[in-house]
């Protein structure tokens, strides 16, 4: 990634800026319940391992001093789901998260009467604003 990061670098003017935007697995993702956090989400070994290499590039090409950050943060991103088996049929598909989620007891306690109620996947994005750094 350090390569792409360079070649990135590479056709962006003098001040260009980039922006690096991607899932936080650093946050674990949640389900919520008409405002109510129901579960927890892992994410797999596998992107996590991914996601620490990306940590590394960043940290690589900002120490090389060719992009510097102007600023960083993190947005949430909500995905809405229609329904229980809506969602578990995302998960049983996605390659970032678990297959599974960790439900909660209030979760369990009432998942006959909530399962067609809408539910929202909420996880966290991370985003860093780099700009170009002149060559001396």
């Amino acid at each position: 990634m350090v390569d792409a990061l360079k070649q990135a670098r590479s056709v962006l003017r003098r001040g260009g800026i980039l922006v690096d935007a991607r899932p936080d697995s650093r946050v674990v993702a949640h389900v919520e319940h008409r405002g109510q956090r129901v579960a927890t989400i892992r994410t797999q070994a596998l992107e996590l391992r991914d996601d620490a290499a990306s940590d590394r590039a960043v940290a690589t090409v900002k120490r090389e001093r060719l992009l510097r950050r102007v600023r960083a943060g993190r947005l949430w991103h909500r995905m809405p789901f229609a329904n229980r088996a809506e969602f578990d049929a995302y998960l049983r598909e996605h390659l970032r998260f678990v297959h599974r989620g960790t439900w909660t007891a209030a979760w369990r306690a009432h998942q006959r009467e909530w399962q067609d109620d809408p539910l929202d996947l909420v996880r966290a994005i991370r985003y860093e604003v780099l700009e170009t750094v002149p060559e001396r």
